[in-house]
């Protein structure tokens, strides 16, 4: 850097050579780069020439367009894209063109809050003031609780300076103060953003984040909003009106208001995560091709009957399902009869709801499911003749639990490996995973000649 250290950053808190690798490694493992002149190297080309030249830096070579692209790729944050500075010369400036800025406070994690949130508040303003483009596609900042020390107006800013750039995709997780509606006047007013994540907090619960009767978001096509803060009894309307060409609604920790409802001609995924007062809600989505649900079941069964043109559904229930087990939580044989991918999940020692709808899935071609949910099932195999790739969660943890759920999910495979003629893959999650298990697998295996994938997150 010129002169004085305008950026209160420890460059020893990572390692330069991992960097350096990583973002080689995006190059070499991507030969479709737009490359050009001396620097098109093949990936036959480059062992060869650097086993040659070895003290020649091929990295540093590259043209800066391709050095940015690279940059990009690796999904740098913000101050790790500042730290390839002191890599060489040529390093020293091209963060300052980067079109993507990830801003996050727990970069500056050292064990004291208030010097913390002051060195990432500097940082942020100074590397906006140095930045030398007009360009900027994404944005993303994680601020945690940094407006408590006088810094809501800095949010403001920062914000704003994305706005005034035209940015293309919007991710905000920070906390407000009490009724500062200013930040979301600005993002619901903004013509550029194509993709928006809002994860709105307040210091002191209570107020509403949303002042502004009018959205205009008229490029959004991918919307996600956390926040139990906006509590506006017309701001589904007014989000729905003022996003028309919205396509994927994702509403996480939302208190829907009474009577809402989602009116879209153009939307295709939605997402209802643990929100409350669903029972009133109104779906009118004719393409909605997609729908995942988090939370309690009750009057759900309602909701997904409004979809008649759904393809791929998600089921997760939260909590007891204690009082309606004889409630049906599956939709009508019209809607299920069209799916293609069903995702289902109960709470472990929970039994589950049974329903005869469910045996009309005949068109599936991937399906989801816990180990424990197939006891209300037991023949649904023999209705699954385009079934493709199945996944089976199982998920206990005590040694005696763990060899009874080890024989329910391998009776379920064994039963599907015979009656699914078309199954290719079968994926198994644990959280355990011992020598019983791996020996079950390996007899499974002998059955047909399938993919068996074993993970502890999912697929």
């Amino acid at each position: 850097m010129r002169g004085t250290n305008l950026f209160p950053v420890r460059f020893c808190s990572i390692s330069f050579a991992e960097i350096r690798s990583r973002l080689l490694l995006f190059w070499v493992m991507n030969p479709s780069l737009p490359v050009q002149g001396s620097a098109a190297l093949t990936l036959r080309e480059f062992p060869m020439k650097r086993a040659h030249t070895a003290e020649i830096d091929f990295m540093s070579n590259l043209p800066e367009e391709l050095l940015l692209y690279i940059m990009r790729l690796s999904s740098l944050k913000a101050r790790a894209a500042v730290q390839t500075c002191i890599l060489s010369k040529r390093w020293m400036h091209l963060w300052e063109f980067l079109p993507d800025l990830d801003f996050d406070l727990r970069e500056f994690n050292n064990g004291d809050p208030e010097q913390d949130q002051q060195r990432f508040s500097c940082f942020v303003t100074t590397m906006l003031e140095r930045r030398k483009t007009h360009i900027l596609h994404k944005f993303r900042l994680s601020s945690g609780n940094l407006c408590k020390n006088q810094h809501g107006l800095s949010i403001r800013k920062w914000v704003a300076y994305a706005i005034q750039h035209q940015v293309h995709m919007l991710e905000l997780a920070v906390c407000l103060c009490d009724a500062d509606t200013v930040l979301t006047d600005y993002v619901f007013a903004c013509d550029s953003i194509e993709e928006l994540h809002l994860h709105l907090s307040q210091c002191h619960p209570g107020g509403c984040l949303f002042g502004t009767e009018k959205i205009n978001l008229p490029r959004v096509r991918k919307l996600q909003l956390n926040s139990q803060c906006i509590t506006h009894a017309d701001f589904i309307s007014y989000l729905i009106s003022g996003c028309l060409l919205l396509e994927e609604l994702w509403l996480e920790s939302f208190d829907l208001p009474f009577d809402s409802t989602i009116s879209s001609q153009k939307l295709k995924h939605l997402t209802l995560k643990n929100c409350r007062f669903i029972t009133e809600l109104t779906i009118i989505a004719p393409n909605l091709v997609s729908f995942c649900f988090f939370g309690s079941i009750i009057g759900l069964q309602r909701l997904i009957n409004q979809c008649g043109s759904l393809l791929s559904l998600t089921i997760s229930a939260v909590g007891s399902l204690a009082g309606i087990y004889d409630i049906d939580i599956f939709p009508s044989k019209n809607v299920l009869s069209r799916l293609e991918s069903l995702e289902f999940c109960v709470p472990k020692n929970e039994p589950t709801p049974e329903s005869p709808s469910f045996y009309t899935v005949y068109n599936l071609k991937k399906l989801s499911i816990c180990g424990h949910s197939f006891d209300r099932f037991p023949c649904i195999w023999k209705y699954l003749p385009n079934l493709e790739k199945l996944t089976v969660w199982s998920s206990c943890q005590h040694s005696k639990e763990q060899y009874s759920e080890s024989l329910k999910w391998d009776d379920v495979l064994r039963r599907a490996l015979i009656e699914c003629k078309r199954l290719k893959i079968v994926g198994v999650v644990f959280t355990v995973y011992d020598d019983r298990k791996r020996k079950l697998l390996e007899d499974l295996r002998q059955l047909r000649d399938v993919e068996i994938v074993i993970s502890d997150r999912g697929f």
